[in-house]
């Protein structure tokens, strides 16, 4: 019986492989078993398998070693090839004899088979696998198992080597491959052949062309040398046909896949159409438009050019679309009048197709601003102008619309009317006249309409002048004797073909300066001077001299010794920082020689130096300081014949900012020592108010007591004052009294810091007060200075009183004033600077010179009898003087307390007093304060 058995094998690949295996079997039926087969060899039974293996693929060669007889055992198994001459050799074993399967050993012909072969007993059939087959790997192969009790078994395998082709070839119309497998580019419309040749293989393959699933051309044509050919043949390239893939295949067998080759075709298409993107509107001239062309469907990318009438334009851009299909092209125009009436077109076109170009355009509607032209006035010559002619400039103007306003610009700034300065303006002319070298420069005139402002060419304005100083030049230079000075002579000339003439001048006459040692270069001059006696030094002159005439005025320099510069000057810091400092400085005389600037920071503790910085000019800047530092700073500046004095400041950097590394608040821990101190100063702060609130509740009731009297220090000695003195005395007294009341309220624990300024103010306020008050009939003290100026009082009004205020300033430095108030307990002390004492005198009762004592301090004892029902002495008199004085009715005064050692401030007054005192009391009249 024989039958056809179709199984599916692995290659070392994993691929599935069909291979086609046809088994033949040979036995006899119905036959005793002596009779079954003929044993060759002691085999029983033989068998004859048929399969193919693809090259370079895996061969299965099937063996079937199941025994016949239940319950025995394969023993061994050995694998035969057959040579030329019907020889087997051996190639192949497995041995599992006395042990199990899983155990057994194998064996290969390593030169034949080189570790290819492997023996897989798992499978059904047991098969001996041939990894990367070889063409020398078919032949025939006999497989012979040995069983313990069934008969020894033999397969014999006819292996078939299928070798596949190796390679495809495509070319085009030249026989030429095709490089990256890209056919074409073909034009739209043409014709095209496409030729697939594969070579190798056995048997020779099948050629086939496909369209992706879809067969194109099965015919092909065998070639010598083992080639097979199939050409492809498309009549009319479409749109349809860009971007195909088609695809060549060769097949000699179904156990591989065939091998293939693409080709991917690519046409060049023709525009579909041209159009210019928006509106044709008007365009204003010499403003700058971008106009854009949409060109579609062509491929690849098509030329686009712009014209204007026969005239291309170039100043263009182009983008394409992601997909190539769509090119736009910008056009940058700027449009100009000649450009009215002209067609502007955008034409698209496949260079690679010929005739294939399309195009859009517009009919341009132009719209300007004026042109304008400028120049000089006919009758004139540019190149003759010279100071103190006359010329003038002609505007010629084309608009449309036309102009509203023509102005004129000199160097980019505009120029007005105006016959002060010669400059004359009409609608389209310019008239300068009287001409200066400043008005040397650019002309050129604007023309306005409502598309904007139109400016003319510039017209250089060329004006000849003789020479003159440059200004700015170095006028005092230093130098040493027999120091050779190249001094600098700078002119500014038209032209500039200048001679020059120097000379030196000093007390003994001038002297000219020989021309080898000068050196001129146009309006540049260096004279090398080098002075060797003192007579050497006074001042250098330079003149020039051009076409145009000869300079009027030299240039003139001034040659001095040199000498160290002069120190720097208010010297500010500008700014200062954690870690750096900034100063600024300004320059004095440099000396006649170059000087440069030197700032030394030292550190105010160490005295070491911090810093070191020069500087070209007198601003420094230091950095890198230790933050909270106080520096001393020297500032000078330093030429070649030495440095200057220093300037020195002091300075400090700042603190800087303390870090804090956490966030939240710290309580106060209150230890028994800090709360012991908060006690005391509780303890303390209580005793003080309670103080001062006992002073002010007593001092008030003093205060409200008529029977005292404080001789007009308070409120109550100013109202018990006599109507006619009000208007003097309230005055001086309601300050002192303020500020004796500001001081009760101050707490007594705390020392007052007085004001001196304010002092001062307050003491001119009421001199001031005391000038301007109502007329009084006073007499006038003659100061002993002032009598050869102010002449004897011999005129005297007998109809008032007899006052004379005085300001004496009394100063003690060992004893500070003291104020005394009256209290019922000892008296208190209250420390002030010394004020001005204001003092009122009633002179109608002089005091003879023999009662006048040396007044004393007051004594807390002498106190207790101040305050006199009857009499109410002044309360800083002496006893003694005052009730002395009361019983002769000689004299009364309020006055502030004096200190005895200052006594001799009253000896002008008494001596004065002495003198005339006949006079006092015949005589009175109207004086003012005096102070001294």
């Amino acid at each position: 019986m024989a039958a056809s058995i179709l199984s599916v094998m692995k290659d070392v690949t994993g691929k599935n492989v069909l291979v086609s295996v046809v088994v033949v079997f040979l036995c006899v039926v119905a036959r005793p078993p002596m009779t079954v087969a003929k044993i060759l060899d002691n085999e029983s039974e033989s068998a004859v398998y048929e399969i193919e293996a693809v090259q370079g693929g895996m061969a299965k060669l099937p063996c079937n070693i199941t025994p016949t007889v239940p319950g025995d055992k394969m023993r061994i198994v050995i694998w035969f090839k057959e040579e030329a001459n019907k020889k087997r050799v051996p190639i192949y074993s497995f041995d599992s004899r006395d042990k199990d399967l899983e155990a057994g050993k194998h064996w290969a012909d390593d030169l034949l088979l080189g570790g290819r072969a492997h023996f897989r007993y798992q499978e059904e059939p047991a098969k001996l696998t041939l990894d990367n087959v070889r063409e020398s790997d078919g032949g025939v192969y006999s497989c012979r198992v040995d069983f313990k009790q069934s008969p020894t078994r033999i397969v014999k395998i006819n292996v078939s080597i299928i070798i596949p082709p190796e390679k495809l070839s495509v070319l085009n119309e030249n026989g030429v491959h095709i490089p990256d497998y890209i056919l074409g580019p073909y034009n739209e419309g043409s014709a095209v052949n496409i030729t697939c040749v594969a070579t190798g293989g056995r048997p020779l393959p099948n050629v086939t062309w496909w369209q992706e699933n879809a067969l194109l051309d099965d015919s092909f044509e065998k070639l010598p040398n083992r080639q097979v050919r199939n050409v492809l043949h498309i009549e009319k390239l479409e749109r349809k046909h860009l971007h195909t893939v088609f695809t060549c295949q060769a097949l000699n067998n179904n156990l591989v896949a065939p091998i293939s080759s693409s080709v991917t075709l690519d046409i060049n298409l023709k525009p579909l159409w041209v159009k210019l993107i928006g509106e044709n509107k008007p365009l204003s001239a010499d403003n700058t438009y971008e106009l854009s062309c949409e060109v579609v469907g062509s491929r690849p990318v098509p030329t686009i050019t712009w014209w204007k009438g026969s005239i291309q334009m170039k100043n263009t851009r182009e983008t394409t679309s992601p997909d190539l299909n769509t090119t736009t092209s910008v056009l940058t125009f700027t449009p100009t009048v000649e450009d009215a009436g002209k067609y502007l077109s955008c034409r698209g076109q496949q260079s690679m197709i010929p005739d294939s170009g399309t195009e859009d355009g517009w009919k341009l509607d132009i719209h300007h601003v004026p042109l304008v032209t400028l120049e000089l006035g006919s009758t004139l010559n540019g190149s003759t102008i010279k100071e103190g002619v006359d010329v003038y400039f002609e505007c010629n103007i084309k608009s449309n619309p036309w102009v509203y306003k023509v102005s004129w610009r000199h160097n980019g700034k505009q120029i007005y009317h105006n016959a002060q300065t010669n400059t004359i303006v009409t609608n389209q002319s310019l008239v300068l006249q009287s001409l200066t070298r400043s008005k040397a420069g650019y002309y050129t005139c604007v023309g306005h309409n409502q598309e904007g402002d139109g400016e003319s060419n510039p017209v250089f304005l060329d004006i000849k002048y003789a020479p003159v100083c440059r200004p700015g030049q170095q006028k005092i230079i230093g130098v040493a004797r027999h120091e050779t000075a190249r001094i600098l002579c700078e002119l500014e000339a038209n032209p500039p073909e200048v001679q020059f003439v120097w000379k030196f001048n000093n007390s003994a006459g001038t002297v000219d300066i020989p021309q080898n040692q000068v050196h001129t270069e146009k309006t540049r001059s260096t004279a090398a001077y080098k002075p060797v006696t003192t007579l050497d030094y006074g001042t250098l002159l330079c003149w020039g001299k051009n076409e145009i005439g000869v300079q009027t005025e030299p240039c003139v320099y001034y040659i001095n010794p040199a000498g160290k510069p002069d120190p720097l000057s208010n010297c500010t810091i500008m700014n200062q920082t954690a870690d750096s400092l900034y100063v600024e400085c300004i320059a004095g005389f440099d000396g006649g020689l170059h000087q440069e600037f030197i700032m030394e920071v030292y550190d105010t503790q160490t005295r070491k130096l911090v810093s070191n910085v020069t500087s070209r000019t007198p601003i420094f800047a230091v950095g890198g300081l230790e933050s909270g530092l106080g520096f001393n700073i020297g500032l000078y500046a330093a030429n070649k014949k030495g440095r200057s004095g220093v300037v020195h400041l002091q300075a400090f950097t700042l603190k800087s900012a303390e870090k804090h590394t956490a966030s939240t608040p710290v309580l106060l821990q209150i230890t028994p020592l800090l709360g012991a101190l908060i006690g005391v100063v509780a303890a303390l702060i209580l005793v003080a108010v309670i103080i001062v609130i006992v002073i002010r509740i007593r001092g008030g009731g003093d205060r409200d007591d008529k029977d005292y009297d404080d001789g007009g220090l308070s409120m109550a000695g100013r109202r018990s004052s006599r109507h006619g003195d009000k208007a003097s005395t309230e005055p001086l007294n309601k300050d002192l009294n303020d500020s004796v009341d500001s001081l009760e309220e101050k707490n007594p624990d705390i020392i007052p810091q007085s004001n001196g300024e304010d002092d001062y103010q307050d003491e001119e306020r009421a001199f001031e007060r005391l000038n301007n008050a109502p007329s009084r009939m006073v007499t006038r003290i003659q100061s002993p200075n002032s009598q050869s100026k102010n002449g004897s009082y011999d005129k005297y009004n007998k109809k008032n009183e007899e006052i004379t205020y005085a300001e004496l300033s009394l100063t003690n430095q060992q004893m500070p004033h003291v104020i005394y108030t009256q209290q019922a307990i000892p008296m208190s002390v209250l420390r002030r600077q010394e004020p001005t004492v204001y003092a009122q005198l009633d002179m109608s009762n002089r005091v003879p010179m023999s009662t006048l004592q040396p007044l004393s301090p007051p004594h807390p004892s002498t106190f207790q009898t101040l305050h006199h029902p009857v009499t109410h002495l002044p309360p800083y008199m002496p006893r003694s003087f005052r009730e002395d004085q009361l019983q002769d009715g000689n004299m009364s005064s309020e006055a502030p307390l004096i200190n005895p050692r200052d006594t001799s401030a009253l000896q002008p007054l008494l001596e004065a007093n002495n003198s005339k005192s006949s006079t006092l009391s015949s005589q009175p009249r109207i004086v003012t304060a005096t102070r001294f």
